[in-house]
């Protein structure tokens, strides 16, 4: 081949060629010369080649290594890599990005080039007895810029503070006026441009908490409707985010003489937004009752439900993503 091939080939040709590359081939073709880099850091370049990047899987093992997994086929090892830090749990994937939780710190991950930023929690002098609640890290749907959110909660004035931290400005910012309580160690799930959390207003526990991360407000739908299968006692509930839509769990259980029963309930918001669309997708029977929250991770064709059952043994922390093809200059 000749050494100038590259250079007479018409530029839609060149990046048709990388559009094919697989994901952990970009980040090497990004250092042979800068024009290679300025093609494969533009915009529309990440957004063809993400749509493009299969699904895959991403395991966080008790020693720190994150492990890039195929899908489909015999889970093959895309590639690995040695968390600097030791992170308690992958809290959620957005466009690729791990936004993964540790004791008093939270990072965002891209862990095909493996950049890691560190986000040091939100401080208040004045408010010492503050405690982190919740967490969500999603896209702006017009400027596409990333933000996490972290929900602290004054045990000193009973209040709950809403902080925003916007990848790339360095620090967060407070946000006035939240009123509603978001569950303790809700993670948000991130669809339609929001972030969602379980929440009560007053009394009322039968809500969930919508933020659209572009315009940083608030709003509120009904979640759906608990103990739908009879169950008196509800362990946990949790949202997430699956094939485009809006997940809600709950496990549900009695006591009885022989141990007593416990369910899963998985509902699927088919219309975003619309409470009345909540359709009951599933219910699972649970044989260890000290089961606590379940994460539906992948469907497949056939409807087969692919779930991560938290405090199991030999249970690893484990999250369905698509790959990201490049992100550094995004970070």
């Amino acid at each position: 081949m000749k050494p100038d091939f590259f250079k007479n080939l018409p530029p839609e040709i060149i990046t048709e060629i990388f559009l094919r590359l697989p994901v952990v081939s970009v980040p090497i073709s990004k250092c042979v010369c800068k024009r290679w880099l300025h093609l494969l850091e533009s915009d529309d370049f990440v957004k063809s080649h993400f749509a493009r990047s299969a699904p895959a899987l991403v395991v966080l093992g008790d020693s720190g290594r994150l492990k890039v997994l195929e899908w489909e086929g015999e889970l093959d090892p895309l590639t690995q890599y040695d968390f600097p830090y030791r992170p308690r749990e992958i809290n959620t994937s957005v466009n690729g990005l791990l936004f993964l939780r540790l004791y008093l710190l939270l990072c965002v991950c891209n862990p095909i080039t493996c950049e890691v930023i560190k986000l040091n929690l939100p401080s208040d002098p004045q408010k010492s007895f503050s405690k982190v609640s919740a967490f969500g890290f999603g896209a702006s749907k017009i400027t596409g810029r990333y933000k996490a959110v972290c929900f602290k909660y004054n045990d000193y004035d009973d209040k709950l503070d809403c902080h925003v931290y916007t990848l790339g400005t360095g620090s967060w910012r407070r946000l006035e006026g939240i009123n509603p309580y978001v569950y303790q160690y809700d993670k948000g799930a991130f669809v339609n441009g929001n972030l969602h959390w379980t929440a009560s207003i007053g009394e009322d526990s039968s809500w969930i908490s919508c933020f659209d991360v572009e315009t940083e407000c608030f709003s509120f739908f009904k979640a759906p409707p608990y103990h739908a299968q009879g169950l008196p006692f509800t362990r946990g509930r949790s949202l997430c985010a699956l094939s485009g839509c809006l997940w809600f769990c709950e496990e549900a259980f009695e006591y009885e003489n022989d141990g007593g029963r416990c369910e899963l309930t998985i509902w699927i918001m088919k219309e975003y937004g619309v409470g009345e669309s909540w359709s009951l997708a599933y219910v699972i029977p649970l044989v260890d009752n000290d089961t606590f929250l379940v994460d539906p991770i992948k469907v497949s064709d056939n409807g087969d439900l692919l779930i991560l059952l938290e405090g199991r043994p030999l249970t690893v922390s484990t999250v369905g993503f698509s790959l990201p093809p490049l992100f550094h200059s995004k970070l």
